[in-house]
């Protein structure tokens, strides 16, 4: 036997209690195909990241079970016939299941004993200056480019000044 996740999503214009069939209509697919439902993830609805079937939102749901081979085979037909699944994926789990409710080490150490982070906006004084922030690379080349015709460019010569013994006459 495998282990699997399987992440479905379901229509959310469904009532409560219709999306908690389907969720349990999943459940009960995994047992009777002699699998076990290890962990289940009720994500709720969230909004998709683009319009599916013109919908906006959709009800999230995530099983990990421990199945045979034909049983991804099984829900798969199951999601294609049903049209409340908008999406659904079945993947092999890699991992621990035991470890699913837990919290990686890393994350609650950092969090417990890890120094906490300054407000926004602040430096600490150890901290080096503050680089300059980088042009966008149009304006690096306009600059590159202006800075070499001004050298290329030869300087125009000031006209000499007139004596002021010589005067125009006035127009009027």
């Amino acid at each position: 036997m495998q282990v699997y996740e399987t992440t479905f999503i379901v229509n959310p214009q469904l009532e409560d209690a219709g999306i908690d069939q389907r969720v349990a209509e999943i459940a009960d697919l995994i047992s009777s195909n002699g699998g076990k439902t290890i962990h289940v993830d009720h994500m709720g609805t969230r909004r998709l990241a683009y319009q599916i079937q013109g919908l906006t939102q959709g009800y999230y749901g995530c099983f990990i079970y421990e199945a045979s081979e034909d049983t991804p085979r099984k829900l798969e037909r199951h999601f294609c016939l049903n049209d409340v699944y908008l999406r659904h994926l079945t993947v092999r789990f890699e991992g621990d299941p035991a470890k699913l409710g837990e919290k990686p080490e890393e994350e609650n150490e950092r969090r417990s004993d890890g120094p906490s982070r300054p407000p926004v906006g602040t430096r600490r004084p150890d901290a080096a200056p503050a680089a300059k922030p980088a042009l966008p690379a149009e304006a690096a080349e306009t600059t590159e480019t202006a800075a070499k015709t001004e050298e290329a460019a030869p300087t125009p010569e000031p006209e000499p000044e007139k004596p002021a013994d010589t005067e125009e006459p006035e127009q009027l």
